[in-house]
């Protein structure tokens, strides 16, 4: 009789023995199943953030606005009208082809001492690099319409340069910019008194786009 329950105590032993040892690889591969899980929803959760910071650090291509505020001073002769210095303001509207180059069509309104001019040009700008604050090269060139004295005072430009664009918001970039501005007379019969004048200019403004 005591050998019948000695053998009943010790197979009552194995199976809780056997019961615990299932109960526990069962917790341990249910732990390892959460913890894959976590690990993913951790990395989708990484990849949608990043994918969601990134216009910050960079534009993607398309549709583009800037919009700014312009400031030159003349170089060498500035006696002269329309020559002394000038400020203003302008829009441009054009296409971004990824995060490099980026073409537009501009108009904006400029006040010199002696009277105003429309502006009317292309601008092309390229942006260099990846990274977060980014350089870029410029150059925009058109026409000076002057209407209060349009054959002497109305005149071509370019205006070669290079800035720095800074992120503030999504799809919202703060520029800043600088270079040489230089206007020549549209007519070679024209009677103004100098017919070419340069500036040091300096542009300020918002970049909105994709």
């Amino acid at each position: 009789m005591k050998r019948l329950y000695t053998l009943l105590a010790i197979l009552a032993f194995t199976f809780s023995y056997a019961g615990a040892q299932i109960v526990t690889e069962r917790c341990w591969h249910l732990d390892k199943v959460q913890f894959l899980e976590h690990k993913q929803d951790f990395w989708r959760s990484h990849k949608l953030f990043s994918t969601a910071a990134a216009p910050l650090s960079m534009f993607t291509g398309g549709y583009y606005n800037i919009t700014e505020g312009h400031y030159g001073f003349g170089l060498a002769e500035i006696e002269y009208p329309y020559a002394r210095n000038y400020f203003g303001i302008s829009t441009i509207n054009g296409w971004r082809f990824g995060n490099g180059l980026a073409l537009g069509v501009g108009v904006g309104y400029w006040k010199y001492n002696e009277g105003y001019v429309v502006p009317v040009y292309g601008d092309a700008r390229y942006f260099i690099g990846k990274q977060k604050n980014k350089f870029f090269l410029m150059g925009s060139g058109g026409f000076l319409m002057n209407f209060q004295d349009f054959d002497d005072y109305a005149r071509f430009f370019g205006n070669p340069g290079a800035g720095i664009s800074i992120p503030m918001a999504k799809n919202t970039h703060l520029s800043f910019s600088a270079g040489l501005m230089t206007q020549w007379v549209m007519k070679s019969n024209s009677t103004a008194h100098h017919r070419r004048d340069s500036y040091i200019n300096m542009k300020l403004g918002l970049i909105f786009g994709k």
